[in-house]
C-alpha cells in the first residue's frame, strides 16, 4: 500500500496523528500541502503523485474546500477510485454526501478526526488483503498468467509454488474446480504432491469434494495413485472413506485392485468397510479372494463381516 496524506500546510496539528500511525504499521506514505505559500514544488507534482497512491487521509478539509487545486486533486482520487477519507469539520460534513455516481458516495467522511482514525485503525488489515489481491491480479497479468482455475492447476502440476501463492493471493480459491470438474485437492493429489495438499487444505479446500471426471475423491485418488504418504495424512485430516465413486467403486475395493497391501491395511484400520459392494456386486473381500491376494485376505479377517 502507499497512503497520501493531504493537509491545508505542514503546520496542521492533526498531520501527525496519521502519520503516528502509518508509521507504527511500517506503512509507505507522502503528503500533500494544498495552502499557498507552503507547496515547494508545483501542483502538478502533486497530481502525480495521487495517481500513484493507493489510499488517502484528507485533513482539515474545511480549510482546503474553496481552493481550485484541492477540487481538482479530490477529482484525481474520485476518477482513480482511491480508497479516501475526509476529515470534514461539522461544517462541510454534508457538502461530501453529494458526491456520488449511481448512488455511491465516493469519499468516506468524518466530522470528527478520532472516529476517522479508528475506523482506519479497525481495518486496516482489510486495506493490506485488498492491496494484496490488486497487486497479484495486476502480477499475474504483466506476466501473461491467466486468472482462471485451471491456470491453478496448471501451476500446481508444474509445481511453481510462488506462482500458486500468487493465484491464491490474487483471489482464487482452494476449493476451486478445473473446466472439467477436478477440484485442486485431486489434481495436487493425482501429481503426488503432498506439499500442494497441505497447502490447499491450510487454505480451506474441501477434503471430501468429489471430481466430475471419476467421481473420485482425493482420498480415493491417493489410494489410485498408491501413494501410501498422501492417503495417510488425507485420512488423519478427517477423509471420508465411505464416498462411493459414480461408477460404483468403494474405496477399499480400488485399494484391492491396484495391490497395495499397506493402503489397505490403513484402510482397515481406519474403519473402512471390506464388506460394502460394488456396482457389479462385489466387495473388498471378495475382490481378496477373486485376485488371491492371501496377505489381504488376513488382513481383512480381523474385520468380521457385520450381522
Amino acid at each position: 500500500m502507499k497512503w497520501l496524506i493531504v493537509a491545508p500546510n505542514f503546520t496542521d496539528n492533526n498531520i501527525s496523528v496519521m502519520e503516528d500511525f502509518l508509521d507504527s504499521t511500517g506503512t509507505e506514505y507522502t503528503e500533500i500541502f494544498i495552502e499557498n505559500g507552503t507547496k515547494t514544488i508545483p501542483f502538478s507534482s502533486d497530481i502525480q503523485t495521487a495517481m500513484n497512491v493507493t489510499h488517502c487521509v484528507i485533513l482539515d478539509s474545511y480549510q482546503m474546500i474553496r481552493k481550485s487545486d484541492y477540487a481538482l486533486l479530490l477529482g484525481v482520487l474520485m476518477g482513480r477510485n482511491v480508497t479516501t477519507f475526509i476529515y470534514t469539520g461539522q461544517k462541510y460534513a454534508r457538502h461530501y454526501e453529494k458526491i456520488k455516481i449511481e448512488g455511491q458516495t465516493f469519499f468516506r467522511c468524518y466530522d470528527e478526526l478520532p472516529s476517522l482514525l479508528n475506523y482506519v485503525k479497525n481495518n486496516f488489515e482489510l486495506f493490506k488483503a485488498d492491496d494484496r489481491q490488486k497487486t497479484a491480479l495486476k502480477t499475474l497479468f504483466s506476466k501473461g498468467i491467466p486468472f482462471t482455475s485451471d491456470s491453478l492447476a496448471y501451476y500446481i502440476q508444474k509445481d511453481k509454488p510462488e506462482i500458486c501463492e500468487m493465484l491464491m493471493t490474487a483471489g482464487m480459491i482452494a476449493d476451486s474446480y478445473t473446466s472439467e470438474g477436478v477440484p485442486m485437492l485431486c489434481v495436487a493429489t493425482r501429481c503426488d504432491s503432498f506439499e500442494k495438499v497441505e497447502w490447499l487444505l491450510d487454505n480451506g479446500a474441501n477434503i471430501n469434494a468429489v471430481s466430475k471426471d471419476r467421481g473420485y475423491t482425493a482420498v480415493m485418488d491417493a489410494v489410485w495413485r498408491k501413494n501410501y504418504d498422501i492417503t495417510k495424512y488425507l485420512i488423519e485430516q478427517g477423509a471420508d472413506l465411505s464416498i462411493i465413486s459414480t461408477d460404483g467403486q468403494p474405496i477399499l475395493v480400488l485399494a484391492v485392485g491396484n495391490g497395495n497391501v499397506k493402503i489397505v491395511n490403513l484402510l482397515l484400520e481406519h474403519g473402512a468397510d471390506p464388506d460394502v459392494k460394488d456396482s457389479m456386486g462385489m466387495s473388498a473381500r471378495g475382490y481378496a479372494v477373486l485376485f488371491k491376494r492371501p496377505e489381504m485376505i488376513e488382513a481383512m479377517k480381523k474385520f468380521p463381516p457385520k450381522e
